[in-house]
């Protein structure tokens, strides 16, 4: 049945969750975390199209959620750190909703997909922490994650406006090693005592596995939508003697990444990198009461869709 454009739905949703967790200490150097989580979720979406009759979908799950973490400790500066989880991500009610609508920002045609199931991601992190100091850091992580029933966002072919909508693909893997750093600049001189750098970056790569997927996209062979290849962060801090005052200086990057997958023949649609600087100051105004200053993208750097 043809769905009309705009419509109304309502939407009920019941999670009930326990979980169980053991901590323990094996001498002074080893930790071990462990447990699990079960979640229920009950959700009824019920939409109401201007054009058509009421659909709904009452998408019902019970997932057990275990996780594993386990530290050691060489020294009193230094921790390893291992771990493993599987987590979950639920469709919003608007994506479950068969509803047309036009989104605020770049007014695209949005339409929901009863169809949709939850993801499950099981995530694996190894990660060195050294700490030279009170507040600085240096660490190393390698990351691998496994996605079942990921949901993408997709470009449909249309004769007339685009439209946008989700799916379910079968699966999809993502790893990569983040680094992360934050230094005094005191070691310079001791007129910097006051300033801090600190600095993080990703760099990610990803695949995405389409059998099965309802839609037939273009592209088989690409990231996940959302994904992009690399990201770094950079803020430069000073902060008054007595801690109450702050400013910041932030620089952000995040490389091209696929917004919409397209539909065959129509082309994945990519959102370019974006260099962003954002400040940041923090007064005090009485002992109580605190000011904040924010000024975003400075560089007035646009979006860009290709």
């Amino acid at each position: 049945t043809p769905i009309g454009v705009g419509g109304t739905y309502t939407a009920s949703d019941y999670q009930f969750a326990g979980f169980a967790m053991v901590e323990k200490e094996f001498g002074p150097r080893w930790q071990l975390i462990t447990g699990a989580r079960v979640e229920y979720s009950d959700v009824l979406v019920k939409a109401q199209p201007t054009i058509g009759s009421v659909t709904s979908t009452n998408p019902v799950f019970t997932d057990v959620l275990p996780a594993f973490a386990v530290t050691y400790r060489p020294s009193e500066s230094t921790n390893l750190r291992l771990s493993a989880s599987q987590t979950v991500s639920r469709p919003e009610y608007r994506e479950l909703a068969p509803i047309q609508y036009r989104e605020v920002m770049g007014f695209d045609n949005v339409l929901g997909n009863a169809d949709l199931k939850r993801a499950l991601i099981q995530n694996f992190d190894f990660r060195w922490e050294w700490y030279p100091a009170m507040g600085e850091v240096l660490s190393v992580g390698l990351f691998a994650k496994r996605f079942t029933d990921p949901i993408e966002r997709v470009y449909r072919g249309s004769s007339g406006t685009r439209i946008i909508t989700f799916v379910n693909a079968a699966g999809a893997d993502n790893y990569g090693i983040e680094l992360e750093g934050r230094k005094s600049l005191d070691f310079l001189s001791d007129a910097l005592a006051n300033l801090s750098l600190s600095a993080n970056a990703t760099i990610m790569t990803s695949s995405i596995k389409l059998s099965g997927q309802s839609i037939a996209v273009t592209n088989n062979q690409r990231a996940m939508v959302g994904q992009a290849p690399y990201m770094f962060n950079s803020g430069l801090t000073w902060t008054s003697n007595a801690g109450s005052s702050s400013a910041t200086l932030l620089y952000n990057v995040v490389g091209a990444r696929i917004t919409e997958a397209g539909e065959v023949p129509l082309p994945d649609v990519k959102e370019r990198e974006r260099h962003v600087v954002d400040f940041s100051l923090r007064l005090p105004v009485s002992e109580r009461i605190s000011a904040r200053f924010d000024a975003r993208n400075l560089l007035d750097a646009p979006y860009r869709l290709e």
